[in-house]
């Protein structure tokens, strides 16, 4: 994203399912309604994302999720985690957790604003609760920017 934009904002949420799927269609359907919207609302050309499937103590899976998003164009990410509720809520039957300091503000030539946003999602690579899912299923999803 930070080769496109000199600013990128990120945001990061957890999506939690009422119940279990074999698969992960319910984050391409959230997918597609949400960048929709994005596209729509702020003017958007491209969308990045990373997600990780995880399932440890619940008997459903849940997902952390980072959205990455034009910088120039989204400062503060207010009224997307509420449409991030709504959708998820609304049309796929699970709820949203949004940790404390959810979002930062990366600039492309600022290595610190880069560091902190790439620990902070680091830890969707944690091996703990990965796996629980059949074998064609994937722990993780990504955007194609190139």
């Amino acid at each position: 994203m930070l080769r496109h934009h000199s600013k990128v904002h990120l945001i990061r949420f957890d999506l939690r399912l009422y119940k279990y799927t074999d698969n992960n269609e319910v984050v391409s359907k959230f997918n597609r309604i949400l960048f929709k919207w994005l596209k729509r609302k702020y003017g958007l050309k491209r969308v990045g994302f990373v997600w990780c499937r995880e399932m440890e103590t619940a008997k459903q899976q849940h997902y952390h999720y980072a959205l990455m998003l034009d910088g120039h164009k989204v400062r503060h990410p207010h009224d997307i985690l509420i449409k991030v509720k709504d959708v998820w809520e609304t049309n796929l039957q699970g709820s949203e957790y949004t940790p404390k300091r959810c979002y930062y503000n990366l600039k492309r030539d600022c290595k610190a604003s880069i560091q902190r946003a790439v620990w902070r999602i680091s830890y969707l690579a944690k091996a703990r609760g990965k796996g629980y899912k059949p074998s064609q299923t994937k722990n993780y999803g990504t955007s194609r920017i190139n």
